[in-house]
């Protein structure tokens, strides 16, 4: 195909980095990267749409840790206070990189 074409086919095709987050229904985090590795400083064009979507990933892994057990030594909620980027990461990433990740205790 040529740079213009969609790799559909169709001549004409929409940026979906720009698509509402309400309007995402599945999302495969390839342009994005993996939320786990705590990439920061994607380019202009997908800036908004991929912290919004790590931002809600990391949102469904804080209610996660909220429902486990209080007392069973593998809940984990950080403090947002001094956290990296806390509304993206939600204290889940200490800084960018894969070595800032706070995995889940299992």
């Amino acid at each position: 195909y040529q740079i213009f074409r969609c790799r559909d086919g169709r001549s004409n095709c929409e940026d979906c980095r720009t698509t509402e987050i309400s309007d995402i229904f599945s999302a495969h985090l390839t342009i994005c990267q993996k939320p786990w590795e705590c990439i920061y400083g994607w380019d202009a064009k997908s800036e908004k749409l991929c912290s919004r979507l790590h931002s809600e990933w990391f949102r469904i892994r804080r209610s996660f840790e909220e429902s486990r057990e209080e007392d069973d030594g593998l809940r984990l909620l950080p403090d947002l206070g001094e956290a990296f980027k806390p509304d993206t990461y939600f204290g889940y990433c200490k800084r960018p990189g894969r070595g800032g990740y706070l995995p889940i205790k299992i």
